[in-house]
């Protein structure tokens, strides 16, 4: 939360120091007008300030990922899978610059198509952190997708050890938790903000360009939705093959031991009914996940049923 507090604190910063320009070049009557667009006609504060948050943290953190994986297997069993390519990818900041500006691109001539209702220095100081949100948005979806990625290469990679016991990969699946709520809450402040927004549609696209300001629920739901999930589906099976290996360690330990066939049996089903229950507790899908896939359906529903 420190981190999203940051977040909102930089977007007061920019907000300070634009209304702070408006105000010295072009007075009162125009500072008025940029302080109610930016704080309260398109929530550009708040939505400006969840998203640097959200990709500071993804920013920060993104060691997480590769050093959970490469602590839980070792580089010949890694080699193995394509786990390499994915993280290179996730790492990569020059892909990242590159998909982010692209968007940015995509961004800026949307907004000047809708043509906020401010004077020319007021419009371009709104787009400016509009468009910001569009590339901090898909680099946040970026690293999101690549995190699934690298999880699924790991289904293929030999497990030599029991990684369930101390829930070795766990990490993995807080992380992409936060980081995919935290984008839901953004996007859907930033669909509502901008959507409903009293846009002026004066060009010759007119108000068919409007449909456009929900691209970011459009391309954010199946990334959200697969990529929210999708990391515990990757965890379960990796973690049922060290149930399976401890099972195979276990019988081979047994074998030495001074007990009946029929106790034999009984505790490796015993132990193997246990695990497996505890991990299907441990990463099953729960109630508390709907709010996830029902916030997104929502936000896309919403401010078109409103109309």
């Amino acid at each position: 939360m420190h981190t999203v507090f940051i977040g909102l604190e930089i977007s007061f910063i920019y907000g300070a120091l634009s209304s702070y320009i408006v105000y010295s070049l072009r007075g009162i009557s125009e500072f008025q007008l940029f302080v109610a667009a930016y704080i309260s006609s398109f929530n550009t504060l708040i939505s400006l300030g969840l998203i640097l948050g959200t990709a500071l943290i993804v920013f920060l953190s993104q060691h997480i990922i590769p050093e959970t994986i490469e602590k839980s297997f070792e580089g010949e069993q890694l080699k193995k899978t394509s786990y390499y390519t994915y993280r290179r990818r996730f790492l990569s900041l020059s892909r990242s610059v590159t998909f982010a500006a692209s968007f940015v691109i995509v961004g800026f001539f949307l907004f000047y198509c809708c043509q906020f209702p401010l004077p020319r220095l007021a419009e371009a100081l709104m787009i400016i952190p509009a468009c910001a949100q569009y590339a901090l948005g898909v680099y946040v979806g970026r690293k999101l997708c690549y995190a699934g990625l690298m999880l699924y290469s790991l289904q293929r990679a030999t497990v030599t050890r029991n990684l369930f016991k101390d829930r070795e990969l766990d990490e993995i699946n807080s992380y992409v938790h936060i980081v995919s709520t935290l984008t839901v809450i953004f996007i859907y402040v930033h669909v509502l903000g901008y959507y409903e927004g009293p846009f002026l549609y004066h060009t010759i696209l007119g108000k068919s360009v409007k449909s456009f300001l929900l691209l970011p629920a459009v391309i954010a739901t199946p990334v959200l939705l697969i990529f929210s999930f999708y990391p515990r589906v990757a965890l379960q099976k990796i973690y049922r093959k060290s149930i399976d290996l401890e099972l195979k360690i276990l019988q081979e330990t047994l074998r030495s031991e001074e007990l009946s066939p029929f106790e034999k049996k009984s505790y490796l089903i015993a132990f193997d009914k246990m695990s497996r229950e505890e991990l299907r507790h441990s990463l099953q899908l729960t109630l508390s996940d709907l709010p996830i896939g029902i916030t997104i359906l929502i936000m896309i529903l919403q401010p078109i049923l409103g109309k």
